[in-house]
């Protein structure tokens, strides 16, 4: 298994932990005087997952002469697509 699929299975992994588990931080209230809430743990999980893709994305340039097989191209658009939607969600405040 060629280094840069590793990274980019610990960034779903990462990516696939947020559903699971969480640290809601309150923001304050709102006008209607309900707290609001943003996931502080899933957007540090998030942070690392990005660091990995970033890093397989790399790793997968640099193992071709430059430019990744299309296999992970795919794969790792799909997996920022994953990560940017779980960011949203984790970072609207509820």
């Amino acid at each position: 298994m060629p280094g840069y699929l590793l990274q980019l299975l610990i960034a779903l992994a990462l990516a696939g932990l947020t559903w699971l588990v969480g640290y809601p931080l309150e923001l304050g209230r709102s006008s209607s005087g309900q707290p609001r809430h943003v996931d502080a743990l899933d957007a540090a999980l998030l942070m690392f997952a990005l660091i990995n893709l970033r890093l397989g994305w790399s790793a997968a340039n640099a193992a071709h002469g430059g430019r990744a097989p299309g296999w992970f191209i795919l794969a790792a658009l799909l997996s920022a697509a994953l990560i940017t939607y779980a960011m949203l969600r984790a970072l609207t405040p509820s």
